[in-house]
């Protein structure tokens, strides 16, 4: 049988210390992506809840007007299923479909500033002419260098027109803004 020393204990105990499991950084990177992804998710699960309101206010309001043209008592009540939502969601989840249609502040800034670092053009002479919301396919928004891996996930982000009044720019950004991708000039 073969005695281990205690300083061999303290060896081995030190090298497992410095060299995280695999399975634990891996646990780690993916919860960053999912963290990143949040924000994202959580707005698009509230606008789609102020979709569903609307519409089913709009059937109900069109069933309504198909039976007032039969006699009252021939067709029975129907439940309304409309007021069972929260007045606070429904009006929380009303503001976020439309700001989600609209390009935040913070992601133009943030693509003016990009920009300008890129061309030297100052900030304020550059301008949003257009602005989409878009899902692009993975955390490289699409446009994936040679030599990078992207995250494999749906990300909620916008695609950006810039223009200076000569020439434009496509952009490319992730919901916050803090990732932005430059799309390449076509040919």
């Amino acid at each position: 049988m073969k005695r281990i020393s205690i300083n061999q204990c303290q060896k081995s105990q030190n090298r497992a210390e410095k060299q995280p499991s695999p399975l634990i950084l891996a646990l780690l990177l993916t919860g960053i992506l999912a963290w990143e992804m949040y924000p994202a998710l959580t707005d698009t699960a509230a606008a789609n809840a102020g979709d569903l309101k609307q519409s089913i206010v709009q059937s109900e309001n069109q069933e309504r007007s198909i039976l007032q043209q039969f006699p009252p008592g021939a067709v029975l009540e129907k439940i309304s299923y409309a007021g069972l939502g929260s007045e606070s969601l429904t009006a929380n989840s009303e503001n976020l479909a439309q700001k989600t249609r609209q390009l935040p502040a913070a992601v133009a800034a943030a693509v003016r500033q990009d920009l300008s670092r890129q061309t030297g053009i100052a900030p304020g002479k550059l301008k949003v002419i257009e602005s989409s919301p878009q899902s692009w396919p993975n955390t490289c928004l699409g446009l994936a260098k040679a030599d990078e891996i992207c995250g494999q996930a749906i990300v909620e982000g916008w695609r950006v027109v810039v223009s200076d009044g000569r020439q434009s720019w496509v952009y490319r950004t992730n919901s916050r803004g803090n990732i932005l991708r430059l799309e390449p000039k076509k040919a």
